[in-house]
C-alpha cells in the first residue's frame, strides 16, 4: 500500500468539506495509487456536472 502525502490527504479533505458545505451525500473510496486517485476525481468531476446539469 502506497501512503498518500500530505498534500494529496489535505485536498481530499477539503473536497470532502465542500461537498459537505453543498449538501451532497457522498462515499469516500480509497486510492491505492496515483493513477486510481485521478481517475476516481475525474468520476467525481464528471458526477458533479452531471448533477449540475439535472
Amino acid at each position: 500500500m502506497n501512503r498518500a502525502s500530505q498534500i494529496d490527504l489535505r485536498k481530499s479533505l477539503e473536497a470532502a468539506n465542500h461537498l459537505i458545505k453543498a449538501g451532497i451525500a457522498f462515499v469516500p473510496m480509497p486510492a491505492s495509487s496515483p493513477e486510481e486517485l485521478a481517475e476516481l476525481q475525474q468520476q467525481m468531476l464528471a458526477r458533479l456536472e452531471a448533477m449540475e446539469a439535472e
